[in-house]
Order: structure tokens, then C-alpha cells, then sequence
């Protein structure tokens, strides 16, 4: 993209004119000397839509624009972050995320932007601040690349009113004096930098570094997101230009806002799925994601499981190679298995799970911790009625209740995924179910994040 395309669909997207287009257009509300232009051809941009009276203001900073969409050609992004080093020669990673913590008042009685240090590896972290320059520019290029907004499409359209109605709810209520810097005869300008920041639906999380520090600032940021998400229930990471000219959705559920900075980096795939699963209003969306999760190391432990069961079988101290009954035996265990597979209809996944549990549940205690006494008595009182998902009792072996646990998620799962007219009852039913499968959250969510820890490295 051009920069003079990039200026075009700015124009076009905040509906501003030049002073030439406005004395076609407004001439009751414009004269040259009102607005001092001089020069006929002069090109002074005008905003027109923040007043009630549509009384038109002098935008400034169009300049400022145009030279840093020519620089940031030079900057390496990833998905929605973008690398560049301060005006201390620091580098720096900024990602947008959501705004939803304002929205949830998750910070709002604390002085933002929020900060932390991780004093040991020398890396910051600056959430809720105002979105820089470069980013907002960056922002929009990306999203003109997606959507020419000289094209009257349906997308484009639905765009424009989302972009047109957030501003005028953010500028809303207020004298548009109030919002901009004042100049004579009572014409005020406007950034035009401002104007950009306030349409989108996002904030940015900054990570900053020495520039001689080895660190990953990609893993840190991953690190930094679930350590948010996972103290405060709240998305962080945003997906799509969508999201940001949309609205976002909110979750009201419980939140430890007193976290430190990381210490640990995760697996990036993982957390793509944690966020969708934390991000949804819809039950059925996290219940899923929090499963891809779980589903992602299936055929990792299973393999394992069986290999190891094969070794134990060919080095038990009593077992020869040259006695065919226990050479069959191992064969025989080895054909079971894959007939209970098959019987089971589950390919390698209900085995997989219970494996699966059993290697990264190591502290069932742990794992109990983390549900409240509600959730705990309605798991061991309650089957999932959909799903005819086990009830867990707690005061069993560590195996039975992992088993248990493993039975009720993959019920539940297969509730959700397939549709039969043959298993009505054990099929759920957006809307009717939807309560219920809330209640079920919790038990996947904790399997789910002890994947992710477990998985996960020390930060260095």
C-alpha cells in the first residue's frame, strides 16, 4: 500500500474533508477567513462529525502520519505485534489487546497503564497505556489491507458505522472544545492521531528489554498472556481486525488481579486455544478450546503408554523370548487394546486422556485446590445429564478419580461434537444445555492449565 492510499482510506473512514470539498459542501459554515487559508488549493483537512452541530475542526498531525507509515516499512511484526527499539535504544514488543479490562473494571480504582518488572531477566511489561504512535499507524495499515474502504461492500459498510458510532460515544457528551486544543474564533483542532486511537477497540501490552538481553520478547508476551488470562478470566490477546472495529465481549468471573511478572514461557499454540476458550460468552466455544488443549498430546502419550507397556512386558525378569505363551500374551494385550478401541468407537482418545491426565496431573491435591467446595460436591453429587458424564468421588485412589475425571470430560465432549437422532439423550442441545455446560467449565479449564504448566519452560 501506498502512502497516499493509506491517506485516502483515512479520509474516507473518518469521513474528513479538505477545505476545498467543505466549501463545496458546507458553504453556510465555512469562509477563508474564518479558517485563515489563504491559499485556495491549500490542503486542510476538516472533521465534521464530533459536534452536534457538525460544526467543522481543523485536524493536524496528518504529516506525522504519513512519515511514520513510510517508516514503519522497516519494522518486523508477527501476527498483531511489532518490534522497534525506544528512544533509549531499548527493544521494544507491542501487541494490541483487549480493552476489556476497563469495560470489567478490572483496574479501573489502580493508575494506569499497569506495570510490572521481572527484575532477574531486565524485562518490563506496560499494559493498559496509551497505544503508540507506530502501533496506531501500523493498526491501520493492516486493516486497510484487509478492507479498501473505497469499495461499498457490506463488510465495509458494517465497519464504518462501528467506526462512526465509537467515536461519537467516546467524544459524546462532552463540548467538542473539551476534546481538542482550541484556536481562534472558537475553531478547535484535532490530532488526527487521537481520532485514530479513540475508533479502535484495543490497548497495547508493551514489553521492554536491554537490547544485549537474550530473551524472546515473542515468548514473553506468550508468558505475560496466560499469566493474565489465568489470574483475571479475562482475554487479552486479540485475534483480528474484526475484534478490533468491533465491539468486544465481556466475562463477569472471578479474578486475582494480584499477580507477578512471569516466569515461565508456554507453548504459543496452547494459548491461542486458551484465549479463544477464555474469550467466548458461549459455554460451548471454551468447553471446545480447553478440549484442543487436551487433544493436543493424544497421540504423544499414547504412543508413549503403549511403548512403555511393551518394554515392561519384553524386561520383566520373567519373561523369555523363547516361551511362545508369553510372547502371545503381550500380542493378545496389544490386539485388546485395539479392539476396545474400535468397540468404543473412540479411535485412541478415551485411553489417551486417561494417560494423559495421569502424566500431567502429578498433585491431584493441586488440582482439587483449584475448584471451590461448590464445584467439588456438585462434580461428586452430579453426573452431566447430557452426556451421562461420571460423577468424581474424591475420596477414591488417585487412578479411579483421574479415570472418572477422564469419563465425564470425554462424554461430555462427544455430547457436544457429534449429533445422533439414534442418541438423542446423550446429545447436547445448544440453549437447553447451555446452564449446565457451564457448570463444566471449571473441571476441563483446571485440566487444561495444568497441561499448559507442565508443558512450559523457565523463562531464560
Amino acid at each position: 500500500m501506498e502512502a497516499y492510499e493509506f491517506k485516502e482510506n483515512l479520509l474516507r473512514l473518518f469521513k474528513i474533508k479538505t477545505s476545498k470539498d467543505m466549501r463545496r459542501d458546507l458553504k453556510d459554515l465555512m469562509s477563508t477567513d474564518l479558517f485563515k487559508i489563504e491559499d485556495e488549493d491549500e490542503d486542510t483537512f476538516l472533521f465534521v462529525r464530533l459536534s452536534k452541530e457538525r460544526k467543522p475542526a481543523i485536524l493536524i498531525e496528518m504529516d506525522k502520519v504519513l512519515q511514520i507509515f513510510n517508516e514503519i516499512e522497516e519494522i518486523k511484526e508477527n501476527k498483531f505485534t511489532i518490534h522497534y527499539n525506544n528512544n533509549e535504544n531499548k527493544q521494544v514488543a507491542e501487541v494490541a489487546v483487549s480493552s476489556d479490562f476497563y469495560t470489567q473494571n478490572i483496574f479501573y480504582t489502580e493508575e494506569l497503564p499497569k506495570k510490572f518488572e521481572d527484575s532477574d531477566n531486565q524485562i518490563k511489561y506496560e499494559i493498559g497505556g496509551e497505544v503508540t504512535d507506530y502501533y496506531i499507524v501500523w493498526l491501520y495499515k493492516k486493516m486497510f489491507e484487509k478492507y479498501s474502504f473505497d469499495a461499498e461492500t457490506e463488510m465495509t459498510r458494517q465497519q464504518l458505522r462501528f467506526v462512526g458510532n465509537r467515536i461519537i460515544h467516546r467524544y459524546g457528551g462532552t463540548e467538542i472544545s473539551e476534546r481538542g486544543t482550541e484556536i481562534v474564533g472558537g475553531i478547535v483542532e484535532f490530532s488526527i492521531l487521537d481520532i485514530m486511537r479513540r475508533a479502535v477497540n484495543c490497548h497495547t501490552l508493551k514489553v521492554t528489554k536491554q537490547r544485549d538481553n537474550g530473551i524472546n520478547l515473542d515468548e514473553a508476551i506468550e508468558s505475560f498472556s496466560y499469566t493474565y488470562m489465568c489470574n483475571t478470566n479475562t482475554p487479552i490477546k486479540v485475534y483480528n481486525i474484526e475484534n478490533i472495529i468491533g465491539v468486544g465481549k465481556t466475562q463477569r468471573k472471578e479474578r486475582n488481579n494480584d499477580f507477578e511478572a512471569p516466569k515461565r514461557k508456554y507453548n504459543s499454540d496452547l494459548l491461542d486455544y486458551y484465549n479463544l476458550a477464555v474469550s467466548s460468552d458461549d459455554p460451548y466455544i471454551s468447553f471446545i478450546s480447553y478440549y484442543h488443549i487436551i487433544e493436543y498430546y493424544f497421540d504423544q502419550v499414547y504412543r508413549e503408554q503403549q511403548i512403555k507397556t511393551l518394554r515392561d512386558s519384553i524386561t520383566d525378569p520373567r519373561f523369555s523370548n523363547k516361551d511362545d505363551d508369553k510372547v502371545y500374551k503381550i500380542i493378545e494385550k496389544i490386539l485388546k487394546d485395539g479392539r476396545a478401541v474400535r468397540e468404543d468407537g473412540s479411535g485412541n482418545e478415551l485411553p489417551s486422556l486417561i494417560y494423559l491426565l495421569n502424566k500431567y496431573i502429578s498433585d491431584l491435591d493441586d488440582y482439587k485446590e483449584r475448584l471451590n467446595d461448590e464445584d467439588l460436591n456438585f462434580y461428586q453429587n452430579n453426573k452431566v445429564s447430557f452426556s451421562q458424564g461420571d460423577a468424581i468421588i474424591w475420596d477414591k485412589p488417585k487412578d479411579k478419580i483421574l479415570k472418572a475425571i477422564s469419563n465425564r470430560i470425554y462424554k461430555t465432549r462427544n455430547a457436544l461434537i457429534h449429533s445422533k437422532s439414534s442418541k438423542k439423550d446423550v446429545t447436547y442441545h445448544p440453549y437447553l444445555h447451555e446452564t449446565e455446560l457451564e457448570k463444566e467449565i471449571c473441571l476441563i479449564k483446571t485440566v487444561a492449565e495444568h497441561i499448559i504448566e507442565a508443558d512450559s519452560e523457565l523463562l531464560v
